[in-house]
């Protein structure tokens, strides 16, 4: 992200978690979430395959745009008590973690 320092988009990632208040447990919030996310997946995915979505679930409403914490702000702004369902268009996952883990 240009311009924005790493240190600085955690604090407002943090400025977002302290103002939001939990409505769902997060299995009930990833449910409520995916199936709004199926519902715009033919909407989204041509026009923004690889960004990210905030989707607030009560409403449906979602927010788009190709770095997650900018969606997140974005969603923030309009739902300041929400918390949000995060996906990446057309991937299963909205992140991977690279690398592999050596079992003893």
């Amino acid at each position: 992200m240009a311009g924005i320092s790493f240190a600085k988009e955690r604090r407002k990632l943090q400025a977002i978690k302290a103002k939001a208040r939990p409505k769902y447990s997060t299995t009930e919030l990833v449910s409520l979430g995916e199936k709004r996310y199926q519902k715009l997946k033919t909407q989204l995915e041509p026009a923004h395959k690889n960004e990210f979505v905030a989707i607030e679930v009560d409403s449906g409403d979602y927010f788009v745009d190709r770095d997650s914490t900018r969606a997140l702000l974005k969603a923030q702004k309009q739902y300041p008590q929400a918390i949000f369902y995060l996906a990446r268009i057309g991937y299963p996952a909205a992140f991977s973690m690279k690398g592999h883990l050596t079992l003893l």
